[in-house]
Protein backbone atom coordinates (compact mmCIF):
# COMPACT_ATOMS: atom_id res chain seq x y z
CA UNK A 1 0.00 0.00 0.00
CA UNK A 2 0.95 3.56 -1.10
CA UNK A 3 1.48 5.96 1.83
CA UNK A 4 -0.56 9.07 1.33
CA UNK A 5 -1.02 12.32 3.44
CA UNK A 6 -5.22 11.74 3.31
CA UNK A 7 -6.95 11.49 6.48
CA UNK A 8 -8.23 8.67 8.37
CA UNK A 9 -10.90 9.18 10.41
CA UNK A 10 -10.86 5.85 12.08
CA UNK A 11 -7.75 6.96 13.87
CA UNK A 12 -8.98 9.69 15.39
CA UNK A 13 -12.25 7.82 16.62
CA UNK A 14 -9.18 5.28 18.37
CA UNK A 15 -8.05 8.57 19.78
CA UNK A 16 -11.77 9.56 21.22
CA UNK A 17 -12.08 6.31 23.25
CA UNK A 18 -8.11 6.68 24.63
CA UNK A 19 -8.49 9.74 25.96
CA UNK A 20 -12.09 8.81 27.37
CA UNK A 21 -10.65 5.79 28.86
CA UNK A 22 -7.82 8.38 30.49
CA UNK A 23 -10.76 10.79 31.43
CA UNK A 24 -12.64 8.27 33.32
CA UNK A 25 -10.05 6.61 35.22
CA UNK A 26 -8.88 10.28 36.33
CA UNK A 27 -12.42 10.64 37.08
CA UNK A 28 -12.28 7.55 39.66
CA UNK A 29 -14.82 5.87 37.29
CA UNK A 30 -12.67 3.28 35.67
CA UNK A 31 -9.54 1.35 37.48
CA UNK A 32 -6.69 3.51 35.97
CA UNK A 33 -5.48 0.06 34.20
CA UNK A 34 -7.85 1.29 31.43
CA UNK A 35 -6.24 4.94 31.53
CA UNK A 36 -3.27 3.64 30.96
CA UNK A 37 -3.99 1.44 28.42
CA UNK A 38 -5.54 4.81 27.07
CA UNK A 39 -2.09 6.14 26.76
CA UNK A 40 -0.52 3.16 25.12
CA UNK A 41 -3.15 3.49 22.46
CA UNK A 42 -2.24 6.71 22.06
CA UNK A 43 1.61 5.99 21.36
CA UNK A 44 0.75 3.56 19.05
CA UNK A 45 -1.62 5.72 17.16
CA UNK A 46 1.27 8.08 17.11
CA UNK A 47 3.56 5.78 15.98
CA UNK A 48 1.89 4.66 13.12
CA UNK A 49 0.86 8.31 11.94
CA UNK A 50 4.01 9.64 12.25
CA UNK A 51 5.98 7.21 10.56
CA UNK A 52 3.41 6.97 7.86
CA UNK A 53 3.58 10.33 7.06
CA UNK A 54 7.65 10.44 7.25
CA UNK A 55 7.32 7.55 4.40
CA UNK A 56 5.16 9.97 2.53
CA UNK A 57 7.61 12.50 2.52
CA UNK A 58 10.07 10.11 1.44
CA UNK A 59 8.54 9.06 -1.35
CA UNK A 60 7.55 12.76 -2.50
CA UNK A 61 10.92 14.07 -1.93
CA UNK A 62 13.24 11.18 -1.50
CA UNK A 63 14.78 12.86 1.42
CA UNK A 64 12.60 14.10 5.00
CA UNK A 65 13.01 17.77 5.87
CA UNK A 66 14.39 17.55 9.73
CA UNK A 67 13.96 21.24 9.87
CA UNK A 68 10.08 21.59 8.75
CA UNK A 69 9.18 18.09 11.02
CA UNK A 70 10.13 19.92 13.66
CA UNK A 71 8.63 22.99 13.09
CA UNK A 72 5.22 21.24 12.27
CA UNK A 73 5.61 19.60 16.01
CA UNK A 74 6.37 22.82 17.85
CA UNK A 75 3.36 24.47 16.56
CA UNK A 76 1.16 21.59 16.72
CA UNK A 77 2.10 20.79 20.35
CA UNK A 78 3.25 24.30 22.06
CA UNK A 79 0.62 26.29 21.69
CA UNK A 80 -1.93 24.21 23.77
CA UNK A 81 0.69 23.26 26.24
CA UNK A 82 1.88 26.42 26.86
CA UNK A 83 -1.83 27.85 27.23
CA UNK A 84 -1.96 25.24 29.79
CA UNK A 85 0.81 26.07 31.99
CA UNK A 86 -0.43 29.37 32.11
CA UNK A 87 -3.75 28.63 32.76
CA UNK A 88 -3.04 26.10 35.45
CA UNK A 89 -0.64 28.61 37.16
CA UNK A 90 -2.72 31.33 37.02
CA UNK A 91 -5.71 29.08 38.95
CA UNK A 92 -2.85 28.01 41.39
CA UNK A 93 -1.53 31.73 42.04
CA UNK A 94 -5.09 33.20 42.39
CA UNK A 95 -6.00 30.51 44.84
CA UNK A 96 -2.67 31.25 46.99
CA UNK A 97 -0.81 28.30 46.25
CA UNK A 98 2.89 28.58 44.90
CA UNK A 99 4.44 27.62 41.73
CA UNK A 100 7.59 25.02 41.50
CA UNK A 101 10.21 26.10 39.56
CA UNK A 102 11.55 23.13 37.86
CA UNK A 103 7.77 21.74 37.80
CA UNK A 104 7.07 24.08 34.91
CA UNK A 105 10.38 23.64 33.26
CA UNK A 106 9.91 20.13 33.07
CA UNK A 107 6.51 20.56 31.36
CA UNK A 108 8.14 23.38 28.60
CA UNK A 109 10.82 21.22 27.65
CA UNK A 110 9.77 17.83 27.68
CA UNK A 111 11.26 16.00 30.55
CA UNK A 112 8.28 15.69 33.20
CA UNK A 113 8.76 11.64 33.00
CA UNK A 114 12.30 12.07 34.90
CA UNK A 115 11.68 14.92 36.78
CA UNK A 116 9.07 13.47 38.63
CA UNK A 117 10.76 10.56 39.17
CA UNK A 118 14.80 10.41 39.87
CA UNK A 119 14.71 14.41 40.36
CA UNK A 120 11.86 13.73 42.78
CA UNK A 121 11.06 17.61 43.40
CA UNK A 122 10.52 18.84 46.87
CA UNK A 123 7.62 20.23 47.91
CA UNK A 124 8.67 22.64 50.80
CA UNK A 125 4.73 22.97 52.47
CA UNK A 126 1.34 22.60 51.55
CA UNK A 127 1.00 26.03 49.46
CA UNK A 128 3.35 24.78 46.85
CA UNK A 129 1.57 22.49 43.90
CA UNK A 130 3.01 19.95 41.28
CA UNK A 131 1.16 20.72 37.90
CA UNK A 132 2.74 18.73 35.71
CA UNK A 133 2.21 15.30 36.31
CA UNK A 134 -0.16 14.40 33.69
CA UNK A 135 2.65 15.79 31.20
CA UNK A 136 4.77 12.82 31.52
CA UNK A 137 3.22 10.99 28.44
CA UNK A 138 4.00 14.19 26.28
CA UNK A 139 7.51 13.71 27.40
CA UNK A 140 7.65 10.21 26.22
CA UNK A 141 6.09 10.87 22.62
CA UNK A 142 8.37 14.32 22.39
CA UNK A 143 11.14 12.13 22.77
CA UNK A 144 10.15 10.29 20.51
CA UNK A 145 9.70 13.22 17.82
CA UNK A 146 13.07 14.25 18.55
CA UNK A 147 15.02 10.55 17.59
CA UNK A 148 12.72 8.65 15.22
CA UNK A 149 12.93 11.25 12.31
CA UNK A 150 16.57 11.12 12.63
CA UNK A 151 17.09 7.30 12.47
CA UNK A 152 14.53 7.40 10.07
CA UNK A 153 16.18 9.48 7.80
CA UNK A 154 19.65 7.40 7.95
CA UNK A 155 18.07 3.67 7.82
CA UNK A 156 14.62 4.11 5.51
CA UNK A 157 14.16 2.60 2.79
CA UNK A 158 16.07 -0.39 3.09
CA UNK A 159 15.08 -2.55 5.56
CA UNK A 160 17.47 -1.43 8.03
CA UNK A 161 14.52 0.85 10.71
CA UNK A 162 12.50 -3.05 10.51
CA UNK A 163 15.33 -4.76 11.40
CA UNK A 164 16.44 -2.09 14.07
CA UNK A 165 12.97 -1.90 15.94
CA UNK A 166 12.32 -5.81 15.51
CA UNK A 167 16.26 -6.24 17.57
CA UNK A 168 14.94 -3.30 19.74
CA UNK A 169 11.55 -4.40 21.04
CA UNK A 170 12.44 -7.24 22.99
CA UNK A 171 15.56 -5.23 24.45
CA UNK A 172 12.49 -3.41 26.43
CA UNK A 173 11.16 -6.19 28.13
CA UNK A 174 15.07 -6.91 29.42
CA UNK A 175 14.85 -3.10 30.60
CA UNK A 176 11.84 -3.12 32.03
CA UNK A 177 12.41 -6.10 33.75
CA UNK A 178 15.86 -4.74 35.69
CA UNK A 179 14.18 -1.64 36.22
CA UNK A 180 12.95 -2.53 40.07
CA UNK A 181 9.55 -3.11 40.82
CA UNK A 182 8.13 0.25 41.54
CA UNK A 183 5.49 0.85 38.45
CA UNK A 184 5.93 4.32 37.91
CA UNK A 185 9.42 4.16 36.40
CA UNK A 186 8.79 1.33 34.53
CA UNK A 187 5.53 2.45 33.15
CA UNK A 188 6.65 6.49 32.32
CA UNK A 189 10.07 6.47 31.58
CA UNK A 190 11.08 7.03 27.82
CA UNK A 191 13.27 4.05 28.14
CA UNK A 192 10.73 1.71 29.34
CA UNK A 193 7.87 2.70 27.27
CA UNK A 194 8.92 3.88 23.86
CA UNK A 195 8.32 0.27 22.48
CA UNK A 196 4.50 1.37 22.68
CA UNK A 197 5.29 3.91 20.12
CA UNK A 198 7.82 1.34 18.29
CA UNK A 199 5.45 -0.83 17.47
CA UNK A 200 2.80 1.32 15.57
CA UNK A 201 6.07 2.30 13.92
CA UNK A 202 6.85 -0.98 12.53
CA UNK A 203 3.53 -1.92 11.88
CA UNK A 204 3.28 1.95 9.46
CA UNK A 205 6.73 0.69 8.38
CA UNK A 206 5.58 -3.33 6.89
CA UNK A 207 2.54 -1.91 5.46
CA UNK A 208 3.39 1.79 3.41
CA UNK A 209 7.07 1.20 3.55
CA UNK A 210 7.84 -2.69 2.76
CA UNK A 211 4.59 -3.55 1.17
CA UNK A 212 5.20 -6.55 3.89
CA UNK A 213 3.21 -9.71 2.08
CA UNK A 214 3.12 -11.52 5.21
CA UNK A 215 1.67 -8.82 7.26
CA UNK A 216 -0.63 -7.96 4.97
CA UNK A 217 -2.15 -11.45 4.28
CA UNK A 218 -2.41 -11.77 8.04
CA UNK A 219 -4.16 -8.22 7.87
CA UNK A 220 -7.06 -9.21 5.64
CA UNK A 221 -7.88 -12.47 7.50
CA UNK A 222 -10.87 -11.50 9.87
CA UNK A 223 -9.62 -13.25 12.42
CA UNK A 224 -6.60 -11.13 12.76
CA UNK A 225 -9.19 -8.61 14.53
CA UNK A 226 -10.05 -11.29 17.04
CA UNK A 227 -7.15 -12.48 17.64
CA UNK A 228 -5.47 -9.09 18.26
CA UNK A 229 -8.67 -7.99 21.02
CA UNK A 230 -8.21 -11.45 22.91
CA UNK A 231 -4.49 -10.38 23.15
CA UNK A 232 -5.50 -6.83 24.66
CA UNK A 233 -7.95 -8.16 26.74
CA UNK A 234 -5.47 -10.64 28.28
CA UNK A 235 -3.45 -8.04 28.62
CA UNK A 236 -5.77 -6.21 30.43
CA UNK A 237 -7.01 -8.77 33.14
CA UNK A 238 -4.08 -10.86 33.62
CA UNK A 239 -3.63 -8.84 37.06
CA UNK A 240 0.31 -10.65 37.67
CA UNK A 241 2.64 -8.04 39.15
CA UNK A 242 5.42 -9.40 37.30
CA UNK A 243 3.47 -9.58 33.89
CA UNK A 244 1.89 -6.07 34.54
CA UNK A 245 5.10 -4.25 34.99
CA UNK A 246 6.69 -6.20 32.14
CA UNK A 247 5.02 -7.96 29.37
CA UNK A 248 1.85 -6.42 29.55
CA UNK A 249 3.42 -3.35 27.88
CA UNK A 250 4.55 -5.91 24.82
CA UNK A 251 1.30 -7.76 24.93
CA UNK A 252 -0.69 -4.76 24.06
CA UNK A 253 1.57 -3.76 21.34
CA UNK A 254 1.31 -7.20 19.74
CA UNK A 255 -2.44 -6.50 20.12
CA UNK A 256 -2.92 -3.66 18.31
CA UNK A 257 -0.22 -4.10 15.98
CA UNK A 258 -3.11 -7.41 15.05
CA UNK A 259 -6.08 -5.09 15.75
CA UNK A 260 -5.83 -1.35 14.19
CA UNK A 261 -4.31 -1.69 11.24
CA UNK A 262 -6.52 -4.99 10.37
CA UNK A 263 -9.03 -1.97 9.81
CA UNK A 264 -7.43 -0.87 6.79
CA UNK A 265 -7.70 -4.14 5.21
CA UNK A 266 -9.78 -7.57 5.69
CA UNK A 267 -11.90 -5.40 9.02
CA UNK A 268 -12.47 -2.80 6.87
CA UNK A 269 -16.55 -3.16 7.19
CA UNK A 270 -16.26 -4.92 10.32
CA UNK A 271 -18.75 -4.11 13.30
CA UNK A 272 -15.57 -2.54 15.34
CA UNK A 273 -14.58 -0.37 12.46
CA UNK A 274 -18.21 1.20 12.94
CA UNK A 275 -18.29 1.75 16.35
CA UNK A 276 -15.17 3.21 16.17
CA UNK A 277 -15.44 5.08 13.35
CA UNK A 278 -18.42 7.20 14.20
CA UNK A 279 -19.22 11.38 13.86
CA UNK A 280 -19.09 11.80 17.52
CA UNK A 281 -16.06 9.62 18.85
CA UNK A 282 -13.96 11.09 15.85
CA UNK A 283 -14.77 14.22 16.85
CA UNK A 284 -13.76 13.35 20.62
CA UNK A 285 -10.74 11.90 19.01
CA UNK A 286 -9.79 15.39 17.28
CA UNK A 287 -10.39 16.85 20.91
CA UNK A 288 -7.99 14.30 22.56
CA UNK A 289 -4.74 16.58 23.08
CA UNK A 290 -6.39 19.41 24.56
CA UNK A 291 -8.72 17.38 26.88
CA UNK A 292 -5.84 15.60 27.91
CA UNK A 293 -4.29 18.88 28.94
CA UNK A 294 -7.35 20.33 30.30
CA UNK A 295 -9.02 17.57 31.73
CA UNK A 296 -6.33 18.45 34.17
CA UNK A 297 -6.51 21.40 34.97
CA UNK A 298 -10.11 21.48 35.13
CA UNK A 299 -9.94 18.61 38.11
CA UNK A 300 -7.19 20.53 39.81
CA UNK A 301 -8.96 23.67 40.00
CA UNK A 302 -12.76 22.63 41.06
CA UNK A 303 -10.79 20.99 43.99
CA UNK A 304 -9.98 24.23 45.15
CA UNK A 305 -13.82 24.36 46.10
CA UNK A 306 -15.05 20.64 45.90
CA UNK A 307 -13.54 17.82 47.37
CA UNK A 308 -12.67 15.24 44.91
CA UNK A 309 -15.31 12.58 43.89
CA UNK A 310 -18.42 15.07 45.36
CA UNK A 311 -20.75 15.58 43.46
CA UNK A 312 -20.45 19.26 42.75
CA UNK A 313 -16.89 18.38 42.28
CA UNK A 314 -18.37 15.98 38.78
CA UNK A 315 -20.89 18.21 38.12
CA UNK A 316 -18.15 20.74 37.75
CA UNK A 317 -14.90 18.71 36.23
CA UNK A 318 -16.63 16.98 33.31
CA UNK A 319 -18.26 20.52 31.45
CA UNK A 320 -15.42 22.50 32.17
CA UNK A 321 -13.19 19.39 31.04
CA UNK A 322 -14.74 20.01 27.76
CA UNK A 323 -15.51 23.71 27.58
CA UNK A 324 -11.94 24.23 28.17
CA UNK A 325 -10.59 21.73 25.38
CA UNK A 326 -13.35 23.34 22.87
CA UNK A 327 -11.55 26.39 23.78
CA UNK A 328 -8.18 25.35 23.41
CA UNK A 329 -8.87 23.62 20.37
CA UNK A 330 -10.94 26.38 17.99
CA UNK A 331 -8.99 29.72 19.93
CA UNK A 332 -5.15 28.59 20.79
CA UNK A 333 -4.74 25.81 18.41
CA UNK A 334 -6.51 25.76 14.77
CA UNK A 335 -5.16 29.76 14.52
CA UNK A 336 -2.05 28.30 13.90
CA UNK A 337 -3.33 25.38 11.34
CA UNK A 338 -2.42 27.80 8.34
CA UNK A 339 1.70 28.25 9.78
CA UNK A 340 1.96 24.65 10.00
CA UNK A 341 0.48 23.91 6.66
CA UNK A 342 3.27 26.79 5.70
CA UNK A 343 6.07 23.75 6.85
CA UNK A 344 4.43 20.77 5.07
CA UNK A 345 1.49 19.76 7.62
CA UNK A 346 -1.66 18.12 5.47
CA UNK A 347 -3.95 19.18 8.82
CA UNK A 348 -7.20 21.09 8.03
Amino acid sequence: MKADSKYISYLDGLRGYAILLVLLGHYYVLKMAFAQFGVTLFFFVSGFLITKLLIYEYDKYHKVHLKEFYLRRVFRLYPALIFMIVLYSAAIVLNGYKLIVGDVVSGLFYYTNYYLIYVKPVIPDEKYLLMSRVLWSLSVEEHFYLLFPLLFMFLFPKKRLVTLIVALLPIFIIVRSLSGRDFLPIYATTHCRADSILYGCLSALLIYGHASKWYIQLLNNKKTLYLGVAVLVFALLFRNKFFQNNLAFTFQGLGLTLFIPSFLFGNADSIFKRIIDNKVIVYIGKLSYSLYLFHWVAMQMIVFYYPEKSLNWYLLVVPLSFLLAIASYYFVEKPFVALRRKFGSHAK
